[in-house]
């Protein structure tokens, strides 16, 4: 049966047990100036379009293939196949995201934290694993990193901060897009630890907290 429909690539997803509502994240699409230089310049490329969170319920539609999210304009925005030029509105009957992030930067992770371990500030907001970019040139690569988003009675509250860096190795190794680590997977101990994974090198990280 099809819950949702209208997504790209989402590879992170998890219920918030606070409200049972679902939450996906969504990889963003790539080459709009390789494939349509006539509307896009490299730097827009780079940072087009969104990785969106998504709150899903049934029967909703995201809008994919026919728009993207733009986190600049914070517009809908049509496609260029579908004879899109970078400004002209899309998926008018689409879902907007409930928070856009930058473009480019891969999340592969999504976690609701449910443990009590962690202070107070955690508790039921979401951890993100960004993979990193390969796309962004002629900008510095980026992501490589888990992030933090900040929840209140089940809904986004707050500027999301990164949690957990330095996967990448140095700042050049990230901006060349030459990762030693790669945050993949999300996962809670039973002792509220999180554990990070990483796809580059198979490592696993345990993140704890001790007052």
């Amino acid at each position: 049966m099809r819950y949702a429909t209208g997504l790209r690539n989402v590879v992170g997803l998890d219920w918030n047990k606070e409200n049972n509502q679902l939450f996906v994240m969504q990889h963003g699409r790539d080459q709009l100036h390789d494939l349509f230089p006539q509307y896009y310049d490299t730097k827009q490329s780079a940072e087009l379009p969104a990785e969106c969170l998504y709150a899903l319920k049934k029967g909703d539609n995201a809008g994919w293939p026919y728009m993207y999210y733009d986190q600049i304009q914070h517009k809908k925005i049509l496609m260029p196949e579908y004879g899109g030029d970078g400004k002209k509105l899309g998926g008018q009957n689409a879902i907007n995201p409930v928070v856009a992030y930058p473009g480019h930067l891969a999340p592969d992770g999504l976690l609701f934290y449910t443990g009590n371990q962690f202070p107070a500030k955690y508790k039921n907001g979401a951890f993100i694993a960004f993979h990193g970019s390969w796309n962004r040139a002629p900008e510095p690569q980026a992501g490589y990193f888990v992030v933090f988003q900040p929840f209140k009675n089940g809904r986004p509250a707050g500027k999301w901060e990164v949690f957990a860096n330095g996967f990448a190795g140095t700042v050049a190794q990230a901006a060349a897009g030459s990762a030693i680590h790669r945050p993949c997977g999300l996962a809670m101990g039973p002792d509220g630890s999180l554990y990070v994974s990483d796809d580059a090198k198979g490592s696993i990280y345990k993140i704890t907290y001790k007052k």
